[in-house]
């Protein structure tokens, strides 16, 4: 199972892939960073990628899947996946105060017991944002083939949707031990320990729309799934930076987002990167947050 925080768990992951493992992928961040480089890592060694992320466990488990892993799945009659989001723990705080907020608060998550880094990206929305770039590189979707729903409820783990009007959808209580149960017993079934739901004795569903004014870091995420090629590297690169500063106290909450925008606008898209490349720009973008948040962020700088 990859299941190591960010850029941290590349080296790894890849390893596994390309020596023909059943790989568990909890670490997002591996394939945001290289996309089809990861894929064709396990196609040309014969690994299998199961997703074990809450949302892309929920697709994998409503896809037609008909051999052992992602790459034996019949996409034909599917029209679009629908990641949903509880929306953490800001997303219905005013947004005048979302400058002021704390590190605690933003990783006081309202559903998930989570580590600090992936509790700040849940409540930037970041988190979605690169699960969003995650589902076009698992599914071969293009993003208009992507959808975001916030469900706060975090029951509906995500849904199907297929040309004959049908919608499926994974429920569960939110409990990683569902998707990690799925994944190492595929394709069985065996007990996870979660407790069972119970649909009449939950507050009733909700969906909406994100509002990406509130969540500019998803806006972001889905821009860097539409330019593909270097662009998710350098966007993950700069989120790593800017919510370590803001946990360190260095940055606001609201300035997460702007230091990942001011990266991306300096650093050029490389198309079709390799390895070396996109661990080139994954420096460049971090040393250039680095000298952002130090310059023109950085709390008491120039003081």
């Amino acid at each position: 199972m990859a299941a190591i925080v960010g850029a941290a768990g590349l080296e790894s992951t890849l390893a596994a892939a390309s020596n023909g493992k059943r790989l568990l992928l909890a670490n997002k961040e591996s394939l945001v960073m290289t996309g089809d480089l990861l894929k064709q890592a396990a196609t040309q060694s014969g690994a299998e990628i199961l997703p074990i992320d809450s949302e892309h466990n929920a697709i994998f488990q409503c896809l037609p899947i008909t051999g052992s892993s992602l790459q034996a799945t019949d996409y034909n009659g599917i029209e679009k996946v629908v990641l949903t989001a509880s929306g953490g723990p800001f997303l219905n705080t005013p947004l005048e105060q979302l400058a002021s907020v704390t590190p605690e608060q933003a990783c006081l998550h309202p559903k998930w017991s989570m580590g600090r880094k992936i509790s700040v990206d849940s409540a930037t929305m970041m988190n979605k944002g690169l699960e969003f770039i995650e589902a076009c590189y698992l599914f071969d979707l293009e993003p208009s083939q992507v959808d975001v729903l916030i469900h706060p409820q975090s029951i509906v783990h995500s849904m199907v949707h297929y040309a004959d009007g049908s919608v499926i959808a994974e429920l569960a209580n939110p409990d990683m031990r569902v998707p990690i149960a799925y994944g190492l017993a595929w394709p069985e079934r065996i007990r996870s320990g979660a407790a069972v739901l119970d649909l009449a004795a939950q507050e009733p569903l909700q969906f909406s729309k994100p509002d990406l004014q509130r969540f500019p870091c998803l806006r972001l995420g889905m821009e860097a799934a539409a330019q593909r090629g270097s662009a998710p590297a350098v966007l993950n690169a700069a989120n790593e930076v800017a919510v370590e500063a803001f946990l360190s106290g260095e940055i606001g909450f609201t300035e997460i987002s702007l230091i990942i925008e001011a990266v991306r606008s300096k650093i050029p898209c490389e198309a079709t990167p390799s390895l070396a490349i996109i661990q080139d720009l994954d420096r460049q973008a971090r040393t250039l947050s680095k000298e952002l948040i130090l310059k023109e962020f950085c709390r008491g700088a120039g003081a």
